[in-house]
């Protein structure tokens, strides 16, 4: 078992490097993000995972701001870049309720349209 994580540990750096990096272009400035990554990026660099109670939020551990959030696991064996997020409630749930919404019924109206009604 300690060489299956040996060569686990490797993966996890190589698909990491290869697929979670994020490097901003022209999308990420659309939808009058001029001058800031509308995907939030570079993330703030958090020493350890922990639970935020004034914003009542879990905020993950960041080692490198401009790498996505990731699950070993899926990264490894699915081998596609995937960003985690804890959604709780609040505007960050509806964000993601109509994001969902949008994909599934290809509605006509956008999601930052719908957004901005909130």
């Amino acid at each position: 078992i300690a060489e299956w994580n040996s060569v686990f540990l490797t993966e996890v750096k190589q698909c990491g490097e290869a697929l979670q990096h994020h490097t901003c272009h022209a999308v990420c400035h659309k939808y009058g993000n001029e001058g800031c990554c509308r995907f939030l990026f570079p993330h703030d660099i958090v020493d350890t995972s922990h639970f935020d109670p004034d914003t009542n939020s879990v905020v993950f551990q960041c080692r490198d701001g401009t790498v996505n959030y990731f699950n070993p696991y899926i990264l490894v064996f699915c081998r596609h870049n995937h960003d985690l997020k804890c959604i709780l409630s609040g505007k960050a749930a509806k964000a993601a309720m109509f994001y969902i919404s949008d994909y599934i019924t290809k509605m006509d109206t956008k999601t930052y349209e719908m957004l901005s009604l909130l």
